[in-house]
């Protein structure tokens, strides 16, 4: 075992996070804001005294990123506190809440948790904000729960282990990088081959961008029947739910190969079911679909495939990824354009998340989850949230790309969708609407004619081909087509540091990501 009491080494997630954090570090990518409307008298000395346990129950909530000979680890010693502070606000709820929750964590400082109370002319929000590295939407009724317990002065009985977390970071590096993972691997490679399919969706984005998103809430009588159509055709309420958004992606794309991620929880380990911390994994379903399937094809098709892809589930992301020889800027946008996230928000008894009450003598406050706005990334992301009011439908743009207008069409259609489902889902798919010809995959293309010192060139070749590993590297090569990945660039732009006598910053490969362009623009930082 590699964990002290006090860190942990990083799963290979972890490492992927981090990574994107020092390219862009105002980013907001992987904050998870969990907002909760206030009704009645919150004991403000009383959550102080609940943040502070919180903070002693799950430390790893202080940590930073620290590097380490053996690789970089989460590492709490001497941390700070988790951070509780009141702001009041003339601010309309949901642009005050955004506003807080959208200030960037720092990972080589930390913490990475934070508490606010944010009050407005006649409303008032309780916003815990975490940062992906440390936690998950399995771990946020985990903390809801610890936060509950510890406010009405009930001892945190919810378990940290940080030997836990260890364990999974070390097997997510072994599936990675050994023949543990050979069967994980083969199936990815063969899943996704080498043509992974360009999502192309209408677009009329927001001027100047700006987070857009449309909340729904699905009415009660569709929601009986899609449940009962479900079980008649013998898949789970999900998978009505997850075809209905895939065929909702088919019409508004013109694309009969639909790719998308879906979240697996990836607590498969026995010691890490309830921890708190970052174990989720996103998966990519692929779905393809002919003029003559009908929605119970669809429905099926995707039952097995998602069943599949939780088989071979424990391999991380930026793997499954690698597999496909999708890797670097380029790879990222081509991928991340669509992410379906079903989250069950009822599952630990005792836990309403829309009617938490904090009892204490002489005062009571009843908390309700609102909208949660987080995103890992993606252009569009939908998330599907079940608690006991019912199932939402959260369409969320985070970059603006698509447009509140594009979003509120897909809601529409994607009822229209499911009321097909629920009354025949032997119909054949909806038609499609065409195929659009906006928001199309960034290129990057080979810089042809640049001219470079051929000695530069000569040496930033030798540090290209120890890194990773091949001789013959071509000036017009890419580093992410080579096989680079981000934990090879980390190395590659801390040995070209040092062996052109210049700090290299990660960002540049990521911009720059041919041999040619990137020695230019090392050597143009010596000039």
């Amino acid at each position: 075992m590699t964990s002290t009491p006090h860190s942990v080494p990083l799963s290979v997630g972890q490492e992927a996070m981090k990574v994107a954090w020092q390219l862009d570090p105002h980013a907001w990518t992987n904050i998870i804001p969990f907002p909760l409307a206030v009704r009645g008298t919150l004991d403000l000395g009383r959550l102080s005294v609940a943040v502070g346990a919180l903070a002693a129950a799950f430390p790893h909530l202080r940590g930073r990123v620290t590097a380490d000979p053996g690789g970089n680890r989460l590492d709490w010693s001497d941390a700070p506190p988790i951070p509780l502070t009141e702001i009041t606000t003339e601010l309309g709820r949901e642009e005050a809440v955004r506003h807080a929750w959208q200030v960037p964590f720092d990972l080589h400082t930390g913490p990475l948790a934070r508490v606010q109370v944010i009050t407005g002319p006649d409303w008032q929000v309780l916003l815990l904000c975490v940062h992906h590295l440390v936690s998950d939407g399995a771990s946020m009724l985990l903390l809801l729960e610890a936060l509950r317990q510890a406010y009405t002065g009930e001892p945190v009985t919810v378990p940290h282990d940080p030997y836990a977390l260890e364990a999974h970071a070390l097997r997510s590096a072994r599936l990675s990088q050994t023949a543990d993972g050979e069967r994980h691997r083969a199936y990815w490679t063969a899943e996704l081959g080498t043509d992974v399919p360009d999502l192309r969706l209408p677009a009329a984005p927001e001027t100047p961008p700006r987070y857009s998103m449309v909340s729904d809430l699905l009415p009660a009588d569709l929601v009986a029947g899609l449940r009962a159509r479900a079980a008649a055709c013998g898949v789970s309420y999900v998978t009505a739910l997850m075809a209905g958004y895939y065929a909702l992606l088919r019409r508004h794309s013109g694309a009969s190969d639909v790719l998308s991620f879906v979240p697996f929880h990836g607590r498969t380990l026995e010691e890490a079911q309830q921890q708190v911390g970052y174990f989720v994994n996103l998966l990519p379903v692929r779905a393809r679909m002919g003029r003559s399937d009908t929605y119970v094809d669809l429905m099926r098709q995707l039952r097995g495939r998602v069943k599949s892809a939780l088989t071979h589930g424990d391999l991380p992301q930026p793997t499954i990824m690698r597999c496909a020889g999708m890797v670097g800027p380029q790879a990222r946008e081509l991928t991340h354009r669509s992410l379906f996230q079903y989250w069950h928000a009822g599952l630990r008894d005792g836990l309403d998340v829309m009617d938490l009450r904090l009892t204490v003598p002489g005062s009571q406050a009843v908390l309700s989850l609102l909208d949660i706005e987080s995103t890992a990334g993606f252009t569009l992301a939908v998330m599907v949230r079940q608690d006991s009011a019912g199932t939402h439908v959260l369409w969320k743009d985070p970059a603006g790309a698509l447009g509140e207008s594009v979003l509120a069409t897909l809601a529409a259609d994607y009822h229209e969708v499911l009321w097909t489902i629920a009354d025949d889902p032997d119909t054949p798919l909806i038609e499609t609407v065409g195929t659009p010809d906006v928001l199309t995959a960034a290129t990057n293309p080979a810089a042809a004619g640049t001219t470079v010192n051929a000695a530069a060139l000569a040496a930033m070749t030798e540090v290209w081909e120890d890194i990773l590993g091949i001789d013959g590297i071509d000036p017009k090569d890419s580093f992410f087509e080579l096989g680079g990945h981000s934990l090879l660039a980390e190395s590659l732009v801390i040995d070209v540091s040092r062996r052109f006598g210049h700090e290299v910053e990660l960002r540049a490969l990521f911009t720059w990501p041919r041999l040619v362009e990137f020695t230019e623009h090392v050597v143009g930082l010596l000039a």
